[in-house]
């Protein structure tokens, strides 16, 4: 599944009703389903917010398969260094809980910095390990 979102927070909600919709119609759980939600939501956030003059989109793509979930955000930040292992912020903390909340739901998360923007890659492997749901012949 691809998405193309205009830099606008707006876009976030249809973006994750759409990824949820995708997931249940490859049989993923509601638990892998809702981490992936956390996931994609502080990862297409952190994209709008700190986009260099909102003028691209961010582009998503996710795939699923019986094993794994992957997503990926494409922003065109100026980017910043990924952390090995994030710090939950003290409580009243303005920001900087995104990157603890992915590294939290997802099996693997890493951010890869280019001149021509930045790719955030995010898996979750699959907890019922059952793929997409079996084709009714009639």
């Amino acid at each position: 599944m691809r998405l193309s979102l205009a830099c606008e927070f707006t876009e976030v909600q249809p973006a994750l009703k759409a990824m949820r919709r995708f997931l249940a119609d490859q049989g993923c759980s509601l638990d892998d389903s809702s981490d992936c939600e956390i996931a994609l939501a502080e990862g297409c956030n952190n994209a709008i917010k700190y986009a260099v003059g909102r003028s691209q989109p961010v582009e998503v793509k996710i795939s699923c398969s019986a094993g794994e979930i992957q997503i990926t955000v494409n922003d065109h930040t100026a980017g910043f260094e990924w952390p090995v292992q994030a710090n939950l912020p003290a409580p009243d903390s303005e920001g900087g809980r995104g990157v603890y909340l992915i590294q939290a739901v997802m099996d693997h998360a890493e951010y890869l910095r280019a001149p021509s923007g930045n790719r955030l890659v995010m898996r979750k492997m699959r907890k019922d390990n059952f793929g997409p749901p079996a084709v009714n012949p009639r």
